[in-house]
């Protein structure tokens, strides 16, 4: 399960002013080419009326950018080099351009839409996902607080469940699973049920 950095889950629009034109770039988080899709779509009919929208995503190992019928090179290229500059995945930009009069030239478009990316991808939260683990630990309900004091710097409490044991289910990073499973044996003298639930990639702060 590969970890990696993206973006806060609230989207980012950035607009600014080059030589008269308008852009306005958008950055958000994706969980898939598909959705990455989506927004683009989305993007295009909400500036129907602009002269270029120009994108790029990177989803793991999948990327995609686009000139729009900018010169060749000059807008998606840049934008895909910004995002993968900041070493950032699931990630999508639409930079949107209303043509001002003024042509840029080549150099002048490629600083442009490299640099609205970069404006919108600063202002955006960074946000790490985990390789995180779900376990699921049953206790007696003498060993509930020993094991919640035991766990709190190091897991999550996700939920409880009192029955005629106590089920708690605690979130926490994979690579301390040894680690939470020794401060578990140990805090409750060997007595913890353990069930993995499942892993999954999340925010872990």
């Amino acid at each position: 399960m590969k970890e990696y950095v993206t973006v806060g889950t609230e989207p980012i629009v950035v607009e600014t002013v080059i030589d008269k034109s308008r852009f306005i770039a958008y950055a958000i988080r994706v969980d898939s080419v598909e959705q990455a899709t989506e927004c683009i779509a989305e993007i295009k009919k909400r500036y129907f009326d602009a002269t270029h929208n120009c994108y790029a995503y990177i989803v793991g190992d999948r990327a995609k950018f686009s000139d729009d019928g900018e010169p060749q090179g000059t807008a998606g290229m840049p934008i895909y080099e910004c995002i993968k500059n900041n070493s950032l995945d699931h990630v999508c930009v639409v930079v949107t351009r209303y043509f001002g009069g003024i042509k840029l030239g080549a150099g002048g478009l490629v600083r442009a839409y490299g640099g609205s990316c970069a404006s919108a991808l600063n202002a955006c939260k960074k946000v790490q996902m985990t390789d995180c683990t779900l376990l699921q630990i049953t206790v007696e309900y003498s060993l509930l607080q020993p094991i919640r004091k035991a766990l709190q710097s190091y897991a999550h409490e996700k939920s409880v469940f009192y029955g005629d044991k106590v089920v708690l289910l605690f979130l926490f990073p994979t690579v301390l699973y040894n680690t939470i499973i020794d401060i578990v044996t140990e805090s409750t003298l060997g007595q913890a049920l353990f069930e993995v639930k499942n892993r999954q990639l999340c925010e872990f702060e």
